[in-house]
């Protein structure tokens, strides 16, 4: 009785065991592998093998095995004969002695044969086939009772859940990446078909070639400074590439003409904002955002701008960004009416305008990030290559400390305090 005691307490000890490496988050095929040693270590078998069944080419792949001397080949092709052999079976398989011929699935295979195989265990879930357990005899010599098989039978329960839980995981895994990939080209191809947009409205005029792609870039990397992430941030730089898509209806005579514009041509132009707020307020959320976005980058913060007068926060910040963004290349490029400006007359320009044209958080903003990039603190140059080689950088570094230290103590935007490093 005690004998029967300690037996059975051993292998609930080894069916714990089993567990717990089970589910443990380390190494699979190191699970696996501790799990076969434990089996044999339990009932004293000195050689065995796992392997998982893989339908496509049909094999068994051996994921462990113990005794074999030299490592065996991985996988071991199976017929349908063996297959249905291994399928049909409920429990253990134990070979007679000296009689392996009576399964034809531990004739045909050599490592079989080399194990000196005497118990196959199918294993199953749900119905389906996940692999098996081969194991020897044991060191006594002693035949496989009806509580050795028990407990084989439990412990290879363990190990066909794991493969099973296992091949689960992986195919979430597969699908997960697989929807990962769907959505960066869905995303890549959101981002061409807004690239393609711009270029289109850049086409109409001569003279600011790449104009909305450098609005946009401009655009994302303000409001980066300013804290800014997120579908935000991408919601503004997409109204970067499109902020003038209501130039597609404006005669091409007018955007590139270079005398001054008579009140009828002013008029015309200047309704490219609506124009482009009917086009995009058709596309449903989070383009309504853009939309407005883009149809609001002509107000002024003090109230004198256009379409609708608006004034201070009754001007989206996505907008106050765009417009400075949008004045800023307006600045660095040739113009009909003008050639470009020196980047000392721009930040002149900007400071002076700061709290009428243009919101005074963005300007400081704009102004801290242009210090970052003359000064090497970031890797990332968006605003310089429109600035050009030729220029004085203490100077023009110090100007933008000056403007800075100026504009910040007029900022009460809580959004300036979250700048990006």
């Amino acid at each position: 009785m005690k004998l029967a005691l300690r037996r059975l307490l051993h292998n609930l000890s080894a069916l714990t065991d089993v567990g717990a490496d089970i589910g443990s988050s380390g190494n699979f095929e190191d699970v696996i592998r501790s799990s076969l040693h434990t089996l044999l270590g339990t009932l004293a078998i000195p050689r065995g093998a796992i392997a998982q069944y893989v339908s496509r080419p049909r094999c068994l792949k051996i994921v462990a095995s113990k005794g074999v001397g030299a490592a065996p080949e991985s996988r071991i092709v199976i017929g349908s004969d063996q297959l249905r052999e291994l399928r049909g079976k409920k429990r253990a398989i134990v070979l007679p002695p000296d009689d392996q011929t009576a399964s034809e699935l531990a004739a045909s295979i050599g490592l079989l044969r080399k194990l000196r195989v005497r118990v196959i265990v199918p294993m199953t879930v749900r119905g389906n086939l996940i692999g098996a357990v081969f194991l020897s005899d044991k060191f006594t010599g002693d035949a496989y009772n009806q509580d050795d098989l028990e407990i084989i039978h439990a412990i290879s329960h363990h190990i066909a859940m794991a493969f099973f839980n296992h091949s689960l995981l992986m195919s979430l895994k597969r699908k997960a990446e697989d929807n990962r990939r769907l959505y960066r080209e869905m995303r890549q191809i959101y981002q061409d078909t807004v690239k393609a947009f711009g270029r289109a409205i850049d086409l109409k005029d001569t003279y600011t070639s790449g104009h909305s792609d450098r609005v946009a870039r401009y655009a994302r990397a303000i409001a980066r400074e300013m804290g800014i992430n997120g579908k935000e941030l991408e919601n503004i730089s997409v109204a970067g590439y499109l902020h003038d898509i209501g130039k597609i209806v404006v005669d091409r005579s007018i955007i590139n003409n270079p005398r001054p514009l008579t009140e009828r041509e002013f008029n015309e132009l200047n309704r490219h904002v609506t124009t482009g707020y009917e086009i995009l307020s058709h596309i449903s959320h989070p383009w309504k955002e853009i939309a407005y976005m883009t149809k609001c980058h002509h107000e002024k913060v003090d109230g004198t701008g256009y379409p609708q007068g608006l004034s201070g926060d009754d001007i989206p910040l996505g907008s106050k960004i765009v417009t400075l963004a949008d004045s800023f290349d307006a600045m660095m490029t040739d113009r009909p009416y003008r050639s470009r400006l020196s980047i000392d007359r721009a930040l002149g320009d900007l400071r002076t305008n700061a709290g009428s044209q243009f919101d005074v958080t963005v300007v400081t903003a704009f102004c801290r990030l242009l210090l970052k990039e003359i000064t090497n603190e970031v890797k990332d140059r968006v605003l310089m290559p429109m600035i050009g080689a030729k220029f004085d950088r203490q100077a023009v570094a110090e100007k933008l400390s000056s403007i800075i230290q100026e504009l910040e103590g007029a900022s009460n935007d809580p959004r300036l305090t979250r700048a990006a490093s």
